[in-house]
């Protein structure tokens, strides 16, 4: 996975190499530490379990971004991002038996970008305002257990623990919407700066985990899907 993962990453940037041949494309760098939230449903509030969020976490994501300018004012925006995705849940039990546990697990991603980008005429000398709307694609390359526990009693094993890669779906999507500026320094050099919202469209959580009951799907038990708030920064050639 690793393996095709990195030449994806190098038959791309090959690709963007090429293409940057043409003035219409711009090839850049992009940094952006995020706060990661996760949304959790529970999709059976009847029984004696409650599922929800267990907090949120600062990471980051980075990467090559591509514009693709087919008018004075507007772009295809796309590239490939690294992003680190943090998923914490917790639950409880109201019964007499008084069990609750919690997991946080960072998941590593794969991003690609398929958005609109839209400008502004200059609002200063050589600055522009920018807006974004489109979808991202996520593969998950890497998943690791940072917290997993329980009160249950060690005899019991009701709630089972997943073995690493088992716990998440390899697939994710979500809306992408964000607003920045952007200064141009010279002929062929341009820095950007703005905030991003990153809203996972799909369940990302499997049948195993990261709770599951003895016998019965995490999937029937709750949905978790992901947020990211950005704030980035890069340069574009």
């Amino acid at each position: 996975m690793k393996n095709n993962s990195i030449l994806a990453f190098l038959l791309l940037l090959g690709s963007f190499h090429l293409s940057a041949q043409d003035s219409k494309f711009r090839l850049g760098l992009r940094f952006a530490p995020n706060i990661a939230m996760t949304r959790v449903q529970d999709a059976n509030e009847t029984d004696s379990v409650t599922y929800k969020s267990n907090g949120a976490g600062v990471r980051f994501s980075g990467g090559l971004t591509g514009d693709f300018y087919f008018g004075k004012n507007y772009s295809f925006y796309t590239g490939l991002w690294y992003t680190v995705q943090r998923i914490g849940i917790e639950f409880s039990e109201t019964s007499r038996n008084k069990i609750s546990g919690s997991s946080i697990h960072n998941l590593q991603y794969v991003q690609v970008p398929i958005a609109l980008k839209l400008f502004t005429n200059n609002i200063a000398t050589d600055t522009k305002l920018y807006f974004v709307l489109g979808l991202t694609a996520g593969l998950n390359i890497n998943e690791k257990e940072k917290e997993w526990s329980t009160t249950e009693a060690p005899e019991k094993k009701i709630y089972k623990k997943p073995g690493i890669g088992n716990a998440f779906s390899l697939f994710d999507a979500g809306l992408l919407v964000g607003i920045g500026g952007e200064k141009q320094l010279g002929e062929n050099t341009t820095v950007f700066a703005g905030l991003s919202y990153n809203r996972g469209l799909t369940s990302v959580q499997t049948k195993k985990g990261p709770f599951s009951v003895d016998g019965k799907s995490a999937k029937d038990a709750y949905k978790v899907t992901t947020s990211l708030l950005s704030i980035e920064a890069g340069i574009k050639f």
